[in-house]
């Protein structure tokens, strides 16, 4: 159900709300009894808790909401909009639950409410974000974090890291790795030949060096070597205008230099909801592509469309993968 303190409680049962009468799609939620009921009580939505122990107690039916309950917060943190290392605590021992229980094949898949970074480091756990909390976890050292949007696919070659060091880990080796991790996560995403666009680092593509040489000293190298590995591969090209031609469907994946280069694309260009998918891990986890929102919080407002798609989004993966129950 994500960080208490945001939106991903009432966003939680609002989309199992918008699911209720699908008939392909099971889902049980891993949370607190006490923040699910205030989320529900804000949201207007009306169901039957049934609090169970693993899978195998659910009972998937509509209206109601089979919740793993670690009764771990008090129903007065809900929705409070502030960071709080006591959510940060709970929001990871939501996601230990999950992906224990997906290593174990008791779940297909897993999907992730928003989580406080802040809220996550003040309860004294050393991960940059989710992604790389569920690596750890499933012990997992080559991934790649996939973002949805529509048409296309974006990858990161940098994620939650400063300006200064994206930069110093844009070298021809580590892109390379990075477009052969692109191609299988593609491939695993049924894309048998996929097309793949790589963005600049720096403005105008470096202006022939006239802005910043890692244009022609690394990326462009990578790129060479990657497509006489078979991989279709192509660019760089300016990040102004490589996201406008992969919305209009020109490439399957896009790789993005670093967090903000993608983001602000999904942002600005009216994608629709976003998904983050993690490929490579042994398990299938989505997430949605926003975060707490705490300034909107236990008003009710907020939307469960990227959650809704999210959740569509790990079952199809499943499907393809023959992975589903």
């Amino acid at each position: 159900m994500g960080d208490a303190a945001g939106i991903g409680p009432e966003i939680t049962v609002k989309a199992l709300d918008v699911l209720k009468d699908s008939s392909d799609l099971d889902v049980l939620v891993v949370g607190d009894s006490g923040i699910i009921q205030k989320a529900l009580d804000v949201s207007g939505v009306t169901c039957r808790i049934n609090r169970c122990e693993s899978a195998e107690q659910a009972e998937f039916a509509s209206g109601t909401l089979n919740l793993v309950d670690l009764e771990n917060l008090s129903e007065n943190i809900f929705a409070k909009g502030e960071v709080d290392p006591a959510i940060g605590k709970a929001a990871v021992e939501y996601t230990e639950v999950a992906v224990k229980m997906a290593l174990a094949g008791e779940v297909d898949a897993i999907v992730s409410a928003p989580v406080n970074k802040e809220a996550v480091h003040l309860a004294g756990y050393d991960f940059a974000g989710g992604t790389e909390l569920i690596a750890h976890l499933t012990k997992c050292e080559n991934f790649a974090m996939v973002l949805i949007l529509g048409p296309i696919r974006l990858f990161y070659l940098t994620n939650h890291v400063s300006m200064r060091e994206a930069l110093e880990k844009v070298k021809k080796d580590i892109i390379i790795k990075k477009l052969r991790s692109m191609n299988e996560a593609l491939t695993e995403m049924g894309f048998a030949e996929a097309q793949i666009g790589v963005a600049a680092f720096n403005p105008h593509c470096g202006e022939g060096g006239a802005m910043g040489r890692e244009e022609i000293d690394e990326i462009s190298p990578a790129i060479e070597e990657a497509q006489r590995e078979g991989i279709n591969a192509q660019g760089p090209f300016p990040a102004d205008t490589i996201f406008v031609r992969g919305k209009e469907g020109a490439f399957d994946g896009i790789l993005c230099m670093y967090h903000d280069q993608g983001n602000i694309a999904l942002k600005l260009l009216d994608f629709g909801a976003g998904v983050t998918f993690i490929a490579g891990l042994p398990i299938i986890r989505t997430s949605v592509a926003h975060g707490t929102a705490y300034d909107i919080a236990g008003q009710g407002i907020a939307s469960e469309d990227t959650l809704v798609a999210a959740l569509k989004t790990a079952a199809e993966i499943a499907r393809k993968k023959g992975r589903v129950h």
